[in-house]
């Protein structure tokens, strides 16, 4: 089976591919450094961690079946209103994205290329238009969470207001935004992904509680490794790791050194210096184990199912909201 030019939209070529290269080799040197560190101090923390309430580490691993599914379900949520794609199949396709986002290069979004194309028979503009409007939805609640925290660090009612006004105001723009022709033209017909706000809604929804997952996760990490953190520093990492995740550069290290170097910084006093390093090094490698515990196994055991669905090729099936309603 060999890519089509369409399917190599989402394949990194030529200086990017030197960069994802570059990125994946520095990440690597940046999870060794972060071992390195939990190893050579914090044995209070290594202690915590294996004295830790089962409970707990089925709760952490909980909080990312939920993100997990929360991720699959916003690509369900933002195409709905012009294709009718099976909630399972999207949720396939996130896994086996996420799952190869481990690779050298991150070859995940390339596989939503391949995927949608060749099974959908979707144009190149129209996934793409798709992918920005899920972007949308990151910048959109990660912006809006972190605008509402530095006003009032102490989640609350207040906090709750700051939070959703920008994401009010955003939807009731969108459908102005949508007539613009540089968005029609990357949208290629998809502008009621933008447009119907009741879907539209439901994705800035689900971004809101996959960010409130990561936030759970990382507040029982901390809460297992001894480690106190105001609501808001623990909102704060997990805006820090989700958004930091998904630079184009590779998964693997870089969010963990960012959550251990920024947890360093907003900790209170009253560590030594290498207890403190060794400490977050901890919470960052734990929490982002937690996560691959449910995204490994179970990309795996998507990327079968993907690797037949796209060998068999294109669907007999109506993708269309228009086609599947007559």
């Amino acid at each position: 089976m060999s890519l089509s030019d369409e399917a190599r939209a989402g394949m990194p070529h030529g200086l990017r591919l030197v960069l994802q290269l570059l990125g994946f080799v520095i990440g690597l040197a940046l999870v060794v450094w972060c071992i390195r560190g939990a190893l050579e101090g914090g044995e209070a923390g290594w202690e915590k961690l294996k004295e830790a309430d089962p409970g707990l580490i089925a709760a952490m691993i909980g909080c990312s079946l939920a993100s997990v599914i929360a991720n699959g379900a916003i690509f369900f949520a933002t195409i709905r209103p012009v294709h009718r794609e099976g909630f399972m199949v999207l949720q396939g396709v996130n896994l086996v994205s996420s799952l190869l986002n481990y690779a050298p290069i991150r070859v995940g979004v390339m596989s939503r290329y391949f995927y949608h194309v060749r099974v959908d028979g979707f144009s190149i503009l129209f996934v793409t238009g798709w992918i920005i409007v899920v972007g949308i939805t990151v910048l959109a609640v990660m912006g809006a969470a972190v605008g509402a925290t530095f006003l009032q660090p102490r989640p609350g009612i207040s906090w709750a207001l700051l939070f959703l006004a920008p994401l009010v105001a955003l939807i009731v723009a969108l459908p102005v935004l949508a007539r613009l022709p540089l968005v029609r033209r990357v949208t290629r017909g998809g502008e009621a992904m933008l447009t119907d706000r009741a879907w539209i809604s439901t994705a800035f929804g689900l971004r809101a509680f996959d960010l409130g997952m990561w936030a759970v996760r990382l507040g029982i990490a901390a809460s297992i490794l001894g480690i106190d953190l105001p609501t808001g520093d623990v909102l704060l990492l997990a805006i820090t790791a989700l958004v930091v995740s998904l630079n184009p550069l590779g998964r693997l290290g870089w969010r963990e050194a960012a959550v251990a170097i920024l947890a360093a910084r907003l900790a209170a006093p009253g560590l030594g210096t290498s207890e403190l390093d060794a400490t977050f090094k901890q919470l960052a490698l734990l929490e982002s184990a937690a996560e691959a515990s449910i995204t490994i196994p179970l990309g795996v055991i998507a990327l079968v199912w993907w690797a037949r669905k796209v060998r068999a090729g294109r669907s007999s099936r109506p993708s269309s909201v228009s086609d599947a309603e007559n």
